[in-house]
Formats: C-alpha cells, sequence, structure tokens
C-alpha cells in the first residue's frame, strides 16, 4: 500500500479525514494542515476528482527520522529512484517547510534537495541534467517537522480549489475549497432552501449545488499525475466513468443576490460553465431588502465584505442587519464567514457558536445561530 498526503487549509482537517475515508483511503496521521493515507493507486485520481475541501493531493516518497545535517538530508533524497517518478525532463520546483527542526534554513534545504533529485537523475554522474521548460513544473515539497523528514510529490499541479468554473471573480473571492467546507460545516439538508446575499461570482451557489447533486469537483480539469503517468490510464478512465455515474440532477431551491448587477452577470456565467445554472436563481438585490423579511427558513451561508480588502464606510449597519435577519427569521441557520472582528459587538453572542478558519491566510470566523 502506497501512503498519501492530502494539504488542507487550516480548521478543515477533519472534513477531509472524512473525504478520505469516504472514497477508501486508510487514515494513517491527522495533524494541521495534512492527511496522511494509505491506498492503492486508484487513490491519486480519485482523490484529486473528489476532494472539496483539500488543496493537493501528495505522494510520499520517503520519510526519515532525526535528519538533523545535511548530509543526511542530501543521502535521504538522492536515495529516492527519481527516474521512477520522472520520465522526461520535467522542470522540477522544490518546495520546503520546516518546523522545530535544526535544519531550518528554506532556501539551503530547496538547494540541497534539488542537487540530490539532479544527481539521482544523472544516475550519480556528473552529467548536467537538462530541464525543458514547455512542460509543466513538477512540484516536490519537502516537510521538516521536529527533524522528521517527509519527501512528497506533487499530483495536483494547481491547488485543488482551482475547479475550472470561476473564470472570473471580483476583489475578494473565497476560495471553492473554502466554500464547500462552509457548506459541509452547516449540515445544509438539500430538501431545504439555500441562501447566499453576497454571492459576489457566485461560488457558495455553485459549490452547495455540486455537493447536493454528488458532482465531483475535479473532473474538468487537468492534473500533474496526467504528466506524469503515474497511474495507468486504465484506472484513470475507470475512475472517471465510476465518478460520472454518481452524479444526477435533481433540483434544489438556492438563491443567490448581490447589490452589484456586474457581479450577478460574473455569477450566472460561472454557473452556466460549471453546468449549475439551471437551479440557482440570480437576483441583484440590497442585503437591506432581504433583512426586512420575516418568512424566510433554510440555510443562509454567505461570504460578506469585511473591511479589509473591500472598503464599506456602513459596515457596522450591513453586520447588525446581518444578525436582524438571523433574529427575525427563527427558521434560517447559520451565518457568516467574515474577518470582521466587530461582528462580535452587534451580536448576543450566547445566540452563535464561532468556528476559527482561514481565508486566504487571513483569520475569519464562521458563525451559526443557534
Amino acid at each position: 500500500m502506497q501512503k498519501y498526503v492530502l494539504s488542507t487549509i487550516m480548521g478543515v482537517e477533519s472534513l477531509a479525514k472524512k473525504e478520505v475515508e469516504r472514497q477508501g483511503g486508510k487514515i494513517e496521521e491527522v495533524v494541521d494542515r495534512l492527511v496522511t493515507f494509505s491506498g492503492g493507486p486508484e487513490m491519486i485520481p480519485r482523490m484529486n476528482y473528489w476532494s472539496r475541501v483539500g488543496n493537493k493531493m501528495y505522494m510520499l516518497l520517503a520519510e526519515e527520522n532525526n535528519v538533523d545535517n545535511f548530509d543526511k538530508l542530501f543521502d535521504t533524497v538522492n536515495e529516492i529512484n527519481w527516474k521512477k517518478y520522472f520520465k522526461k525532463d520535467f522542470p522540477i520546483m522544490v518546495k520546503a517547510t520546516s518546523l522545530r527542526s535544526d535544519l531550518w534554513a528554506v532556501p539551503t534545504i530547496q538547494g540541497v534537495c534539488k542537487k540530490a533529485i539532479a544527481k539521482s537523475l544523472a544516475w550519480g554522474t556528473n552529467k548536467t541534467i537538462l530541464e525543458n521548460n514547455d512542460l509543466e513544473k513538477m512540484g516536490i515539497l519537502i516537510l521538516l517537522v521536529d527533524n522528521k523528514l517527509r519527501v512528497l510529490l506533487d499530483t495536483t499541479g494547481k491547488a485543488l480549489h482551482m475547479r475550472w468554473y470561476r473564470l472570473e471573480a471580483w476583489e475578494a473571492p473565497i476560495k471553492e475549497s473554502l466554500a464547500a467546507a462552509c457548506i459541509l460545516l452547516s449540515n445544509w439538508r438539500f430538501r431545504d432552501a439555500f441562501y447566499d446575499p453576497f454571492c459576489g461570482s457566485g461560488t457558495f451557489a455553485i459549490e452547495a449545488l455540486m455537493i447536493a447533486r454528488n458532482i465531483a469537483p475535479g473532473l474538468n480539469r487537468r492534473f500533474a499525475f496526467e504528466d506524469l503517468e503515474l497511474v495507468d490510464s486504465e484506472i484513470i478512465q475507470n475512475e472517471i466513468e465510476s465518478a460520472k455515474s454518481k452524479s444526477f440532477q435533481w433540483e434544489y431551491k438556492v438563491y443567490a443576490s448581490d447589490i452589484d448587477p456586474e457581479m450577478i452577470e460574473i455569477a450566472k456565467e460561472n454557473a452556466k460553465r460549471a453546468g449549475q445554472d439551471d437551479s440557482i436563481t440570480f437576483e441583484v438585490k440590497d442585503f437591506k431588502e432581504l433583512a426586512l423579511e420575516t418568512w424566510l427558513s433554510g440555510i443562509m451561508v454567505t461570504n460578506p465584505p469585511y473591511d479589509i480588502r473591500l472598503k464599506d464606510d456602513n459596515i457596522g449597519s450591513l453586520y447588525k442587519n446581518i444578525d436582524r435577519i438571523f433574529r427575525t427569521n427563527p427558521e434560517l441557520k447559520w451565518g457568516p464567514i467574515t474577518g470582521y472582528a466587530e461582528f462580535d459587538d452587534f451580536i448576543n453572542l450566547a445566540d452563535y457558536k464561532k468556528r476559527k478558519l482561514y481565508n486566504g491566510g487571513e483569520l475569519c470566523y464562521f458563525y451559526r445561530r443557534k
């Protein structure tokens, strides 16, 4: 059995663990931002196609304890049979992370590992390895934590949150993976209505429908494993056909609105590319209008502006209305994900639960109305 690592944004590791288990992986370890598991070669395409909350899917090539000097680092990386993975002259990009380890100079770690890989590919000779820059760069991640080394081969390429449908966005889009995580955390019952009153480019509405319809989010894009030829084409094709067979096109009540007409047009185009425009009701609407309603029921998951990248002189009034809509609509559940720290000043905190998450590196909280 091969070991793999699925990286995530901070705070959604439990969701990533469930994804791996659902797809047949055997969990080995769960730590901050990393889920390690084992499985057959089919797990490479399967997790790349199916992970909604993951960042990248890696193959674990080597792990070694007590790597506290550069000689041991070089030898461990050099001993990997790199020719098994790089059959072409791919440009290789080495990234490293070091935490609580004797080797802490990241640029030096990356340089040593790149030299070790090059020497292995040259069969230990002094032959120069030429990289073909017309090919996609292939990523190697070096993790050093408490002097334990893990060497990881990136099977994903561009991060998993890059679904393919969002060609256009606005100034502060939420990552597709984080939007999916919020929807999964909300435990949306698909028969209930789903609302996003600050829909922007439509990410929440699109991800909600893809979850409800069991659509594999990575089916319509390419991955690094295809170029590396890590998996037999028959296995890949079987995974594609299996994923397609598991989706369905039931109807759901999804409502997405925004005050900006241009954003609504962008959201419509994104939904059309995703094939999810049939069940989303898009509308140009000021949130103040919605805040006057008293009949709403279902789930509201939204990412309102929070005065970090988007400026709003009436930000306080906006957040008071967000709280109001939940107080006047007791059948409406969940709430916003926001980095606006002053939101706590406008609400009765006893009425909410908060979950810490990160949006593009920014600390934010996902609020749930009890």
